[in-house]
């Protein structure tokens, strides 16, 4: 068993893009489409005479190394007329333009194609009469009470009905086919998809880091300051247990916030996983710090990128959301995420895939990258 002293909870957003967040409960949601973004190479003719101008931007390697920030002074400039704008960069690598569009006629646009969200099942509980609650009595009725972030396998051909389906992707994770004799930290577990399956695959121990309240998110503020006693009520953790229960599972849940993850807490781990949270964080680059403290071998880490940033020389931009949307604090570009990853502390960072999906019967428009950083 682990000693938690005085350990905070783990940070994670995702619990509160059902739970607590602005789908749920009214919070201001804003919305951005980049209809068009292009970045031309001016200089790098060996990588135009290779491409036809319909492959776009060169994208070679010794392009992406020759753009990097210090070629030339940077030109921006951008012009707003109601909710579109126009970007125009340039320097002596090239120049670039891009186009988007936001603004209320746009967030009544997404938010009438989108329909109405019905508050979450947690969020319901909390607030419904005493008297009108009932308790499930069947297993199938107790998962339908939750809401769930994960697709788990429970047996007996029950399955979670969750917001994402990981199970069809996860031949492109390339996980180990055994992790015997490993212990493995599971950062931000939510309902616990990833530490079930490596604890299928033979972990010695997995301890799976996440939250306990909405109070521990890592939200604006001012957000918080507008959450009601009832939402802030809302307990976390529910689907892992019951997950957990009925897979007979030993995986050991602990509620740590990532900035507060040290070896001191919880020792080492041969193995850390980190899967789709960086964004929705004020800090990753402190959590990714922490992560590479506490890891002897090496480290998964999942993410959603923006491709729309790569056309800027390659350089590793970020566009920063403020914990909007979703509780979106940035955009990454690939190059961003990656070499975050890398100063953060790992000696190597290797792309293993990338790939897109989306939510669960939804468009697959979510840009994905793998990344396996070594020690």
């Amino acid at each position: 068993m682990l000693d938690r002293p005085g350990c905070a909870p783990a940070l994670h957003r995702r619990a509160a893009r059902r739970r607590f967040g602005n789908e749920a409960n009214g919070f201001a949601v804003t919305h951005t489409v980049n209809i068009y973004s292009i970045f031309w190479h001016a200089n790098c003719m060996a990588c135009a005479k290779r491409r036809h101008p319909s492959q776009g931007a060169p994208q070679c390697a010794d392009t992406l190394r020759s753009h990097q920030v210090g070629k030339g002074s940077m030109v921006y400039k951008s012009f707003r007329l109601g909710g579109l704008k126009l970007s125009v960069n340039a320097d002596r690598a090239g120049a670039g333009v891009a186009i988007s569009f936001s603004g209320g006629a746009w967030n009544s646009f997404v938010n009438k194609v989108r329909g109405p969200r019905p508050p979450a099942a947690d969020a319901q509980a909390q607030t419904m009469p005493a008297a009108a609650a009932k308790a499930p009595s069947t297993l199938e009725e107790e998962v339908a009470s939750q809401y769930w972030y994960h697709t788990i396998d429970l047996g007996n051909g029950l399955r979670t009905p969750g917001q994402f389906d990981h199970g069809p992707l996860i031949d492109r994770y390339q996980l180990p086919t055994s992790l015997a004799g490993k212990r493995v930290l599971d950062v931000a577990t939510f309902d616990g998809f990833w530490a079930f399956e490596f604890e299928r695959r033979g972990a010695a121990e997995v301890i799976a880091l996440d939250l306990d309240k909405p109070a521990d998110l890592d939200w604006q503020p001012a957000l918080l300051a507008r959450a009601t006693p009832e939402q802030l009520a809302v307990r976390f953790g529910k689907g892992f247990e019951l997950a957990k229960r009925e897979l007979k599972s030993k995986v050991q849940r602990v509620a740590c916030n990532v900035y507060d993850l040290h070896p001191d807490k919880f020792g080492m781990f041969d193995i850390v996983h980190a899967g789709d949270f960086l964004l929705h964080i004020n800090s990753p680059v402190k959590a990714l710090q922490n992560m590479a403290h506490v890891c002897r071998e090496y480290a998964i880490i999942s993410d959603v990128y923006f491709p729309e940033l790569e056309h800027f020389g390659g350089m590793p931009l970020m566009e920063y959301r403020g914990g909007r949307d979703d509780v979106t604090w940035w955009r990454f570009s690939l190059a961003a995420l990656q070499q975050m990853v890398k100063d953060a502390g790992f000696s190597r960072v290797e792309l293993v895939t990338t790939f897109r999906y989306g939510q669960r019967n939804m468009p697959e428009n979510m840009h994905h990258a793998v990344l396996k950083a070594y020690k």
